[in-house]
């Protein structure tokens, strides 16, 4: 895998979809690849964004929107009991029952992702994502600004509400917390959510 920091200008900061269309311009092209990457806006103003991506494929600065582009190998080699600080933006959601009747294809129910708002739902939810793989020994939540996003294909406006989380954890098992981490945690992802970082405790 790859860490990369970039510096993205121009309108497409001001929406995180635009962000994500972004920042695919900067792999090669590929009609056939599902989208192997995960990034997190650090700063951002209506003009300018600092952004952190990991990635399978190294990227390349192949975009007019993209000021600077560092990369480097990322090994991410893990070991039980290893303690870590961590820092993760995520959209804590639960799924229920789509109230107004609509029913799916295949005549169930609609089911739909509604945010979880109480600090103790955040800190159970992200638990959850933790149970196989680590403990939890502090934790901090915290909420920040909104996400607003247009979809110009569909027309489509909506919002996401992230939150941060910081503290540190204890790796029980290095292999299923890596795949974790290449993954992902939690929905969102187009739209900056969902990347881990990890340092020393």
């Amino acid at each position: 895998m790859f860490l990369s920091k970039m510096r993205m200008v121009g309108a497409a900061c001001r929406n995180p979809y635009e962000v994500h269309r972004t920042l695919w311009k900067l792999f090669p092209e590929n009609p056939e690849a599902e989208r192997d990457f995960l990034f997190r806006v650090e700063r951002a103003d209506s003009h300018r964004a600092d952004i952190l991506m990991q990635s399978f494929r190294k990227p390349e600065n192949s975009s007019p929107n993209v000021q600077s582009l560092e990369s480097r190998a990322y090994p991410l080699i893990l070991r039980e009991r290893q303690r870590l600080r961590f820092l993760l933006v995520a959209n804590p959601i639960k799924t229920i029952i789509d109230e107004s009747g609509r029913k799916s294809a295949t005549g169930e129910p609609k089911k739909c992702r509604v945010p979880l708002i109480r600090d103790e739902d955040h800190r159970r939810w992200l638990q959850r994502k933790f149970d196989e793989c680590a403990s939890l020994e502090t934790l901090i939540v915290d909420r920040t600004t909104p996400f607003y996003f247009r979809k110009d294909r569909e027309d489509r406006f909506g919002k996401i509400q992230p939150v941060i989380f910081q503290g540190i954890l204890a790796v029980r098992e290095p292999e299923t917390f890596v795949c974790l981490i290449r993954k992902g945690i939690g929905p969102a992802k187009a739209f900056g959510c969902g990347l881990l970082s990890l340092a020393r405790g």
